[in-house]
């Protein structure tokens, strides 16, 4: 694995010093010394979010790190070098620490059981994926470097797959992760990794060999369909702007692909 760029940004990781999170923007969290690039209203940040693991099990496909999760790639990376680890085995920890971190991972970890992957790797419950087996876990996203529109987190619009920038990023860290995992169960959380997905299969020609789709994003914003999908929240109850009858449906492909 390739530690290139971690190596060239490492000093500022070194150096970092978490900025006022109160404050709205990522440039008033992340350093300019981070920035890798920028297009109009959108600029890319370097964290240390590009590790692959070639002994993925399973890979978690989200849309890019948030601001949340940049931070605690950073602060991980930082630690570690502190203690005298190597380039790659900071990078190596940052998936356990940062990967779909803070109120995200409680509720990815209860829809992951609700479909029953424990069940298929033969684990007690998919927490042991950001413990005990965190070597079977790829914690990754489909831009790989958290990306920010107008200084707040990107949510997929412009389409990561037709904007130059994102298209950038997808084809030189996207493309070569499916290629390298293509056996491991993905896991795209939300509409738009999963378009990422697709636009992966139909112009590179790369497809996982299993993907389990329709799982909600674990964020907040989406706290009403994954209380449905928990069956925590009755359909009578439901906003409308939550589709009940295509959580149902993603649901049971999910857990009848996962039984067979």
């Amino acid at each position: 694995m390739s530690t290139q760029l971690f190596t060239r940004f490492r000093p500022a990781i070194v150096s970092y010093r978490k900025g006022n999170t109160r404050q709205e923007g990522a440039s008033q969290v992340l350093p300019k010394e981070f920035l890798l690039e920028r297009d109009g209203d959108l600029s890319v940040y370097y964290v240390p979010s590009d590790y692959v693991n070639p002994d993925a099990k399973v890979v978690l496909l989200g849309i890019t790190p948030g601001l949340t999760q940049a931070v605690n790639a950073i602060e991980s990376a930082q630690a570690a070098l502190a203690h005298g680890c190597s380039d790659q085995e900071a990078l190596m920890g940052v998936q356990r620490a940062a990967g779909f971190s803070g109120k995200m991972r409680g509720s990815l970890i209860k829809m992951l059981d609700a479909v029953g992957l424990q069940k298929r790797l033969g684990i007690a419950s998919a927490a042991a994926l950001f413990d005990a087996k965190a070597s079977w876990l790829q914690a990754a996203s489909a831009v790989v470097f958290p990306v920010f529109l107008n200084g707040q987190n990107y949510n997929g619009t412009p389409a990561m797959t037709r904007h130059p920038l994102l298209i950038k990023l997808l084809t030189s860290h996207l493309v070569p992760l499916i290629k390298t995992l293509a056996q491991a169960i993905v896991i795209p959380l939300g509409p738009k990794p999963t378009q990422a997905l697709d636009w992966d299969a139909q112009i590179h020609g790369i497809r996982p060999a299993i993907v389990l789709r329709g799982l909600p994003h674990p964020s907040g914003a989406n706290a009403e369909r994954i209380a449905y999908f928990l069956g925590r929240k009755p359909r009578s109850k439901l906003s409308v702007k939550t589709d009940p009858d295509k959580l149902d449906e993603a649901k049971r492909r999910i857990i009848e692909l996962l039984e067979a």
